[in-house]
């Protein structure tokens, strides 16, 4: 990696913390520059201002999320089924807290952010969460087919959302272990949706490559454009701001 790109991340990473510390909202390139232990004009040699430097970090977490979910669909033999895609969902939800407070549509985190029109996680969403994919898994023989799609999808929606937005209605020291509840969540869903066959798995594990080599290049072609020189030559005059 070069020291460019190295500093790059380590700014990204430093956005991560505060964002997540402070919120979206509250969060200065200040903050950002001294979490990251440089000043605050070098920040802006790589990011004119923080809605970029959030949504260079957005793409980056959701490729890397991606990532993670597809590596636990891999690894799991019964990863292509849809206990399997449950249980990858949620540790890679789990690996990555910026993710997991978008999706949540968390207040504190993302603050204002969500409400701009056509932002980056909306648009992610809406290319990825659709009945398209259980379709694909549908015709694969590695779900149900005799159940609509769509109410697959809002099914799983109904279970995702329930299991993020838990602690906001009860306890979390009255939580069970969470590798717990993703085996049980994932052997009810492979029960309520395998097919009498036992479904293939294989065959679901390639609808998952599929969408996830379409996820990547749908981000490639909706992340913003970011012209270095320009923001270099930005940086130099906002160091002030």
């Amino acid at each position: 990696m070069s020291d460019n790109n190295e500093r790059q991340q380590q700014i990204l990473d430093a956005a991560a913390a505060v964002i997540i510390r402070l919120g979206y909202d509250k969060a200065t390139m200040s903050d950002i520059a001294e979490e990251a232990g440089a000043s605050r004009r070098t920040v802006y040699l790589y990011f004119k201002g923080k809605e970029e430097l959030f949504e260079a970090l957005l793409y980056r977490e959701y490729m890397q999320y991606a990532q993670t979910w597809l590596e636990q669909i891999e690894a799991d033999p019964r990863g292509g089924t849809i206990g399997g895609f449950y249980r990858a969902l949620f540790h890679s939800v789990n690996s990555h807290p910026l993710i997991a407070a978008m999706m949540r549509r968390d207040r504190h985190v993302v603050g204002n952010y969500l409400r701009k029109r056509d932002n980056l996680f909306a648009q992610m969403y809406s290319e990825v969460n659709t009945p398209g994919f259980f379709q694909a898994l549908q015709a694969a023989g590695a779900i149900r087919q005799d159940i609509d799609a769509a109410v697959i999808l809002h099914i799983v929606e109904m279970l995702s959302y329930g299991q993020l937005t838990i602690g906001d209605f009860k306890p979390p020291d009255q939580f069970p272990p969470d590798d717990a509840v993703m085996e049980a969540l994932a052997d009810m869903m492979d029960r309520a949706l395998m097919p009498a066959d036992g479904g293939n798995s294989e065959a679901g594990k390639a609808i998952c490559r599929q969408i996830t080599a379409a996820a990547r290049a749908q981000m490639e072609r909706i992340k913003p454009a970011k012209d270095t020189k320009q923001t270099i030559h930005q940086g130099a005059t906002n160091d002030n701001r």
